[in-house]
This record gives C-alpha cells, sequence and structure tokens, in this order.
C-alpha cells in the first residue's frame, strides 16, 4: 500500500503541477505542501495518500471496533492486531503532543477520530512550515491571509456563468499561483500585461 501511495501521490502533484505553472519554474516542495493542506488550514484541499493513510486507518479501526468484534466474535480475534500497533506508533512518533489513550481502548475511541487526529496532523504541519521553508515576511504574510476565515472559499463555488461566477483559466491559474506563493513574472522585469 504504501508503494501506492506514493505512486499517487506522485501523479497529483504532477498534475497539479502542470495544471498551475504549465510544466515551467516555481513549482516546489512549499508549493505541494500548501496544494496538500486541508482548505481550512490554508491549502487548495488535494490530500496526499501518504498523509491521509497514516491518520484514515487508526481512526477506521478505532471507530470500527464494536463492529469488528461482532463479526470477528467466533474468530478467536479480539483487540488491536500488530498492524493497528504498528500504524499507532507512527502516528505517536509523528504527533507526539496528541493524547492517544483514547485509541488504545475500544472502549474509549473518540467519536470524531478521524476528524481528531488530521486536525493534529495538520496543526503540526502548519507549525513547521514556517520553520522547513524559511519563509520571508511576504510569504508568511500571505500565509497567514490565507488561513483566514473564508478565504478559500472560491475553492467551494459554483461557476455559474448565468450569474458571473466563473474565472478564466488565466484568471485561475493567476490566483492558484498568488496562493502558492509563485511569482507570477520574473522579479526584475516589468508584469507583461
Amino acid at each position: 500500500m504504501e508503494d501506492a501511495a506514493f505512486f499517487f501521490d506522485k501523479g497529483l502533484r504532477e498534475a497539479i503541477e502542470e495544471l498551475v505553472v504549465c510544466g515551467g519554474p516555481f513549482f516546489g516542495d512549499l508549493q505541494w505542501r500548501l496544494a496538500s493542506l486541508p482548505i481550512r488550514f490554508g491549502g487548495l484541499g488535494l490530500y496526499s495518500a501518504v498523509e491521509a493513510s497514516s491518520y484514515a486507518f487508526v481512526a477506521s479501526r478505532a471507530q470500527s471496533w464494536v463492529l469488528q468484534d461482532h463479526i470477528l466474535r467466533d474468530s478467536g480475534i479480539c483487540g488491536m492486531d500488530s498492524d493497528y500497533v504498528c500504524a499507532l506508533a507512527c502516528l505517536r512518533d509523528t504527533i507526539p503532543s496528541f493524547d492517544f489513550s483514547g485509541f488504545t481502548n475500544k472502549d474509549t475511541a473518540p467519536p470524531k477520530a478521524q476528524h481528531a487526529l488530521a486536525s493534529a496532523l495538520f496543526s503540526k504541519i502548519v507549525h513547521e512550515i514556517e520553520v522547513q521553508f524559511d519563509l520571508t515576511v511576504r510569504q508568511r504574510a500571505v500565509f497567514e491571509c490565507l488561513r483566514a476565515p473564508h478565504a478559500q472559499d472560491f475553492l467551494l463555488a459554483i461557476p455559474i456563468d448565468g450569474l458571473g461566477q466563473h474565472m478564466s483559466p488565466v484568471e485561475y491559474r493567476t490566483i492558484l499561483k498568488y496562493r502558492l506563493m509563485i511569482p507570477l513574472f520574473p522579479v526584475d522585469e516589468g508584469c507583461p500585461f
């Protein structure tokens, strides 16, 4: 599964890179990091399969323990298996400040486990972005604005030509470039338009 997740992420990154810069420069690890954040964290909501699989598996298993026990009641299999224990240990290493005690017992599994794990993981990622990528003052300001309430609502709007709710491909690409902190034109040149 790990190879499949990496393969998916590689294809997704190539697709968004082609959409935003059309094979041009300036789409790097920072841009991929921003694009793969959830919309409410200032990203484009293009989830990385590698990251999503890290918390989705644990959340799914934790939330379905009662059902698993019912289905497997006559098999002699009960409790946590080695896959779950390993995945939980990896998450503990990734998010050491998160309290995983509710994920170790079927009676204490949180009702919105996936939401809780995803929020903790992406909060940590957002906190680390400024340090990991050594953002400039301007980039920090843009990133702060992207996380403001309703800043990414344009991603959820349904295009309706009759109401004037639409963008041309050039306008959409320009907005994506700005939000992914990609220069719209070289610094030492004037705007080509």
